[in-house]
């Protein structure tokens, strides 16, 4: 067996052994036509016939000793709130929730979208029998072939496991995410890690930091070396290496400096799809590049973005006399071409078109962040209330905006009182920031300002506006009595976000945990946070109260001292390489607030200083 066989029988063995499939599995493969990568059912096509006959069924059945269904059993019923979390290999959010069965058994399930397809929702086998053999399980992976830069990990875990770390071959260890779900009968674990990297094993920490349990991934894509039997030498488009491979029929393996970036298959002809339809274009699209196939009188090929911008790409006639036409983009594209939509056409050497594909933008399967309560425009802009969970698996309240062609994001919170307020990052010109229920009006103290109350219907909390021409102001929120609920002073915040972060989270001594986001690193110790812009880092930075010394220095920093006027002294001697990449220390230990002046002290590991913060 070649290696891209062994590759893709890797993938295969992965899901069967962790999903079970629907009865109308094969039937909806056959209707998914130009899919632009290889998930589990569509790997089938490009394995060895006899492999194919053994195991198509054997996945259709659900396993080696089920019966073949021949109705749709009824829809599992969610138990508990579904985790809904970025899968970064597709740059849409996917879902991970338990649910009980038609047998009354407790599942997993998951729900993908696809760039450019229909969502694909999937529950597998009995996570009782799961929680009874560990602590924590692997449920599955984004991992598919060709590789996407980064994958996503997941699985459950039993309620005493508190932190999830990834280990690779090297020994190498990437820090995950352990979340709770309201209402869910288990935690669910999440790690996100590169492609190249070999994980090979997972570990199971409780809140003392005792190891619980180390479980062995599944299976690890074999690495990418010979793709098998060649059918023909190797061609250039546009930058683009394609090759030809009998897998066992023809496959177009598509690389960018020996990085695999898509392929082009069918059984038989390599325009017709899965269910045997003859098909004009077979596009792929990967990392800013934009290749494929196409039907062979097409001389010009062109991708039409939704501003109208006009993409070209490089036609070249096949060398292997398989009778299509390749093409790739002569430019790469930023953005998600699925996400805004756009239309690809193809012309013959006389500028006649032969083809045209529309394709609409993608419409989120799923909401994010799902609002609670009424939607409220302020501007441009839409603002609602919604749940956030936080790195470390916390939910609390969170104030979510969208603005025309950006992003939404969310601060997250948690309310203390009717009387509680809270400023956020502007609003463009406007001042904005969340109220309990019993504040009714505010204003700007220093410009005379009037602000609104904006008490969306069915929502937790209050949205207070004001405008807001720049500079230190100060917000006054009151009662209807007109007793102040609270002062808001200062700068407005940074925009530091506090919603879950891009990346793993660290975990420190003292309770301490430290998430990184929007070039912010924002420490929490219990429902206290301090926030550090990247922008502002010099040498280090700390907090030093609530018990804790605790903070984030530069690179090479093996020890911190606190040198107090007496002589007296504090020292932080554990500390921690930041697991987001950025060439930082991170160090806490526990602490009692002493009163009177200081200095900060950084050493490197043979006791040199490095830095002091007077």
């Amino acid at each position: 067996m070649n290696d891209l066989e062994e590759r893709l029988r890797a993938a295969l063995d992965a899901r069967a052994a962790t999903y079970e499939a629907s009865p109308t599995a094969w039937t909806k493969v056959q209707q998914r036509a130009g899919r632009r990568r290889w998930a589990w059912p569509v790997i089938l096509a490009a394995l060895p016939v006899a492999l194919v006959a053994v195991l198509v069924p054997v996945l259709l059945n659900g396993g080696l000793d089920r019966q073949t269904v021949t109705a749709s059993p009824p829809k599992p019923t969610p138990v508990g709130q579904a985790l809904v979390i970025d899968n970064p290999a597709e740059n849409r959010p996917m879902r991970l929730w338990y649910a009980t069965d038609h047998k009354g058994l407790l599942v997993f399930c998951r729900a993908v979208q696809y760039a450019g397809d229909a969502p694909h929702t999937v529950c597998g086998g009995d996570v009782g029998a799961q929680a009874m053999k560990s602590v924590g399980w692997f449920e599955g992976t984004t991992q598919s072939v060709p590789p996407r830069e980064s994958v996503l990990d997941y699985g459950g875990a039993r309620l005493d496991v508190a932190t999830v770390t990834a280990v690779t071959k090297k020994g190498t260890r990437v820090a995950g995410a352990v979340h709770r779900p309201s209402g869910a009968p288990f935690k669910i674990w999440t790690v996100v890690f590169p492609d190249t990297d070999q994980v090979t094993a997972y570990e199971f920490t409780a809140t003392d930091g005792r190891l619980l349990s180390r479980v062995a991934r599944p299976f690890a894509m074999p690495p990418e070396a010979e793709q098998g039997e060649p059918a023909g030498d190797a061609t250039k488009v546009a930058g683009l290496s394609v090759r030809p491979y009998k897998t066992p029929d023809r496959t177009l393996i598509w690389s960018l400096d020996g990085r695999e970036l898509g392929l082009n298959h069918s059984a038989k002809e390599l325009l017709r799809n899965m269910g045997g339809k003859p098909m004009d274009v077979d596009l792929q699209v990967n990392g800013g590049r934009w290749f494929g196939i196409a039907r062979p009188a097409t001389a010009k090929v062109e991708l039409v973005r939704k501003d109208g911008k006009v993409l070209r790409a490089a036609v070249k006639q096949d060398p292997w006399k398989f009778g299509v036409r390749l093409f790739a983009g002569e430019e790469a594209v930023s953005g998600d071409l699925y996400l805004e939509g756009f239309t690809l056409v193809g012309y013959d050497s006389g500028g006649k078109e032969l083809w045209r594909e529309d394709h609409p933008a993608d419409k989120p399967a799923w909401d994010p962040h799902p609002p609670i309560g009424e939607v409220v425009t302020i501007g441009e802009a839409k603002v609602w209330f919604s749940k956030v969970t936080l790195a470390d698996g916390r939910t609390w309240d969170g104030l979510c905006r969208s603005l025309p062609g950006k992003k939404t994001t969310c601060d997250a919170f948690r309310p203390v009182g009717a009387h509680y307020a809270r400023r956020l990052p502007d609003l463009g010109k406007t001042a904005i920031g969340v109220a309990g229920t019993g504040i009714t009006q505010v204003r700007a103290e220093k410009s005379g300002a009037k602000g609104t109350i904006h008490a969306p219907a069915g929502a937790p909390l209050k949205i207070w506006t004001v405008p807001y021409p720049g500079g230190t102001e100060t917000f006054d929120l009151r009662d209807a009595e007109g007793e102040l609920g609270m002062a808001i002073g200062g700068e407005p915040p940074s925009g530091c976000s506090v919603s879950p972060p891009v990346g793993p989270a660290a975990t420190l001594a003292g309770g301490v945990t430290v998430t990184y986001q929007d070039d912010c690193l924002i420490m929490w110790q219990g429902e206290q946070q301090f926030t550090v812009e990247m922008r502002d880092f010099e040498d280090a930075t700390y907090t030093y109260g609530h018990e804790v010394f605790a903070g984030i220095a530069i690179k090479g920093t093996a020890r911190v001292e606190m040198v107090f006027d007496d002589g007296s002294r504090l020292s932080a001697a554990a500390t921690t390489p930041d697991p987001w990449g950025l060439g930082l220390t991170l160090f806490s230990t526990p602490a009692t607030k002493i009163e009177g002046g200081h200095l900060v002290i950084g050493y490197d590991a043979a006791g040199k200083e490095l830095w002091r913060l007077d």
